[in-house]
């Protein structure tokens, strides 16, 4: 065999990979029930059309960012969650001290012999 036959064979074997893409539908129903295909929707059907040009394709850079994205918002998440955590256990220590605080001020009135003023906001 020639090498131009072989040639030809090779390329007629890489034709059905080059054939562009087909269009495909995504349907909605009246129940909101979706279904996809190659057919135009029925009219009693929501319809869009489906952009599958980059069916197959990995575009690594966008996969990579979606990545960086995702792991960026997790991480304030949880960074605001923790602050969030932490605040909230600063005013208990907060209200636990003043609570020891006004405990102590009273017990050395007491022991003084003297009445403990009233507390502002306070009956």
């Amino acid at each position: 065999m020639s090498a131009f036959i072989r040639l030809a064979l090779a390329a007629a074997c890489l034709l059905p990979l080059a054939a562009p893409a087909q269009k495909l539908f995504k349907c909605v129903d009246a129940k909101g029930k979706i279904t996809y295909q190659e057919a135009a929707c029925p009219t009693d059907k929501e319809q869009k059309k489906v952009d599958t040009s980059h069916a197959g394709k990995t575009d690594w850079d966008r996969a990579a960012n979606e990545r960086v994205k995702r792991s960026q918002e997790a991480a304030e998440a949880e960074a605001a969650y923790n602050d969030k955590r932490a605040r909230i256990e600063n005013e208990k220590r907060e209200e636990q001290r003043k609570k020891e605080e006004d405990a102590y001020r009273k017990k050395l009135l007491e022991e003084a012999g003297n009445e403990p003023p009233p507390t502002k906001g306070k009956k």
